[in-house]
C-alpha cells in the first residue's frame, strides 16, 4: 500500500535514518576494492547475449510465439549454467497470461441508430475502453466533449462526440481534453454509452482489443465518413440509438524467467528487466506503417536483459556480499502492460524474505547519446540518492537523477506494492519501437559502464542498513 503524500522534506526520524546510512557507506570498502568485471570482457558477454537476442532469427520476442520462447529458454540456460538456483519454487519460469487479441461473436455487438444498422468493422469498430453490455438510449450531440458540452449529458442518454480534439483546444483544456477524461466526464454526468466519431478515408487500422480498460460502459469507434456525419446530423435531433460490445479476451501463456544466489539472508534485492517486446509490429509499433518488419528491440530491451544476464554471471562467481539475497528476474509481458512484473508482485515467490529494493534495467543502451545515465524513483527510498551520488563515474557520464517513477516499465509495478525500486535508462530515440532498433546502434562501452555502475550500486545497497521508504503520490 503506498504512503500519504508528505510534505515540507522526510521526517525528521528519517533524516536521522539517512545519516545514519550515509555513515554506514563511510565505513565500506573504496570502490577499487569492491569486487569488479573487466570492461572488455565485459563487452564481449555483452555482445554475445546482445546478438542472439535481437537477432532477426527471434522475431522481435514477441510473448507466446516461438521466438519468445526461444528467448526464454536461452535466459533459463544461462542462469543453469551458473547452477543458480531457480526462483519460482525452486523453477525458473512463472506463467503469464498474456491477452493477444479481442474476440467479437456476432451476438452482442450492435451500433443502429432509428433501428438502421452499421456494420462492425468497416463503419464502426469497438473502442478499448469499452465494457461488455447492450444499452439503448436517445443520442445527445457534445461536440468536442469539452466540460461545458458533457455537462449536457442526460441520465441514460448515449453521448455523440468527436474523437480528436484540435491540438489549439487541448492546449487550452488541458487533462481534460484527453480522451479518458471526456468519457469519464460523460459517464458522471449520466451518459450511458459512448459514440466516438473518428472519420478516415480508407480502411481504418482497427485495434486487436488485447488490452481493455473498460470505464463502465459500452464505448465504440465510428470510422466511415458518411456515417459520422450522419450519426452528427442525427444526434442533434436526439434520435434514438442502440449500443451493444461483446468482446472475449483470447490469451496466451509466457514465462517469466529468475533466479536466487540465496545467502540466508532475512531480505533480498531483486534485479530485473524486461525480455519481451513488440515481434513483427502488428501491434506495439511506433511505426505502423512497417508492420511485417521484424522489431528486433536490441535497445528495447535486449540491452537491459543482457545487462541483468551479466550482473547474474558476477554475483554467482564473485565471493561476498554476504549480507542480502539477490534475485534475477526477466519479465514478459511488459509491452502489454507490466503484466509479468504486476503477476510476481501479486504472487512473491517464497523465501525472499522482505524485498529491500527492486532496480530495473530498461533501455541502457544508448548513453552515448546523452552522456548521462537517468534513474527514475531515485527519492522512493530516502538513501538512494547518496548512495548514487556517491558511486564515481569517471566522467563516462552524468548521473540524471529523477524524482518521477516513470510508471510505465517493471519497477513501477513493484512501487506501487511499497517497495522502494529504481529504473535505470539511458533515454527514448527515434529508433524506439521501430524496425530500426538493430544491435549496431547500441553503445556497447555504455552498457558495459552501466552494469560497472549498477554492480557498484548493489554492492553498496547491499551492505548498508534499513532503506527509509519514501513512497508518495508526488514519485
Amino acid at each position: 500500500m503506498r504512503a500519504a503524500a508528505l510534505t515540507g522534506g522526510p521526517p525528521k526520524h528519517l533524516v536521522m535514518r539517512s545519516l545514519f546510512a550515509f555513515a554506514a557507506l563511510a565505513a565500506l570498502p573504496a570502490f577499487g576494492q569492491i569486487h569488479r568485471t573487466e570492461l572488455p570482457e565485459l563487452e564481449r558477454a555483452l555482445s554475445e547475449d546482445l546478438n542472439f537476442l535481437a537477432s532477426d532469427e527471434l522475431g522481435g520476442r514477441l510473448p507466446g510465439t516461438d521466438e519468445g520462447y526461444r528467448a526464454a529458454k536461452y535466459i533459463q540456460s544461462h542462469f543453469e549454467e551458473l547452477q543458480l538456483q531457480g526462483l519460482f519454487g525452486g523453477e525458473f519460469t512463472m506463467d503469464v497470461d498474456i491477452p493477444v487479441k479481442g474476440i467479437l461473436p456476432e451476438a452482442g455487438n450492435v451500433l443502429s441508430v432509428g433501428g438502421v444498422p452499421l456494420a462492425l468493422r468497416t463503419q464502426y469498430w469497438p473502442h478499448i475502453l469499452s465494457d461488455n453490455r447492450e444499452v439503448s438510449g436517445t443520442l445527445t450531440w457534445m461536440g468536442y466533449g469539452s466540460p461545458a458540452e458533457v455537462a449536457k449529458a442526460k441520465k441514460g442518454s448515449i453521448a455523440v462526440m468527436i474523437a480528436d480534439v484540435p491540438a489549439k483546444k487541448a492546449k487550452k483544456w488541458g487533462k481534460a481534453a484527453s480522451l479518458t477524461e471526456r468519457i469519464r466526464a460523460a459517464r458522471a454526468h449520466g451518459a450511458q454509452a459512448i459514440i466516438l466519431l473518428q472519420p478516415v478515408n480508407g480502411k481504418p487500422s482497427l485495434d486487436l482489443l488485447r488490452r481493455m480498460r473498460p470505464v463502465g460502459m459500452p464505448v465504440v469507434n465510428v470510422y466511415d465518413p458518411a456515417a459520422c456525419k450522419n450519426l452528427q446530423a442525427r444526434a442533434k435531433k436526439s434520435a434514438i440509438g442502440q449500443v451493444g460490445v461483446m468482446v472475449i479476451p483470447e490469451s496466451i501463456k509466457a514465462p517469466n524467467v529468475g533466479a536466487f544466489i540465496n545467502r540466508g539472508s532475512p531480505e533480498t534485492l531483486i534485479i530485473g528487466a524486461h525480455y519481451d517486446h513488440v515481434g513483427w509490429g502488428e501491434w506495439g509499433s511506433r511505426t505502423p506503417e512497417l508492420a511485417g518488419q521484424v522489431h528486433n528491440g536490441a535497445d528495447d530491451n535486449a540491452s537491459g536483459t543482457s545487462a541483468v544476464l551479466s550482473l547474474a554471471t558476477h554475483f554467482a562467481k564473485t565471493p561476498g556480499l554476504e549480507q542480502v539475497n539477490l534475485a534475477f528476474v526477466l519479465f514478459t509481458g511488459e509491452e502489454s502492460g507490466l503484466l509479468g512484473s504486476r503477476a510476481m508482485v501479486a504472487s512473491m515467490p517464497e523465501g525472499l524474505g522482505k524485498v529491500k529494493a527492486m532496480i530495473n534495467l530498461d533501455m541502457v543502451g544508448r548513453l552515448n547519446r546523452s552522456d548521462s545515465l537517468r534513474v527514475y524513483g531515485a527519492e522512493t527510498a530516502v538513501e538512494f540518492k547518496e548512495i548514487l551520488q556517491s558511486i564515481p563515474t569517471q566522467e563516462a557520464f552524468y548521473w540524471d537523477l529523477r524524482s518521477e517513477i516513470f510508471a510505465r516499465s517493471d519497477h513501477a509495478s513493484f512501487i506501487r506494492a511499497g517497495v522502494p525500486s529504481v529504473f535505470f535508462f539511458t533515454g527514448l530515440h527515434d529508433d524506439y519501437h521501430a524496425p530500426s532498433d538493430d544491435v549496431d546502434k547500441l553503445d556497447l562501452n555504455g552498457i558495459a559502464q552501466v552494469v560497472d555502475r549498477v554492480q557498484q550500486f548493489i554492492y553498496v545497497l547491499g551492505q548498508s542498513g534499513p532503506l527509509s521508504a519514501h513512497i508518495t503520490d508526488e514519485n
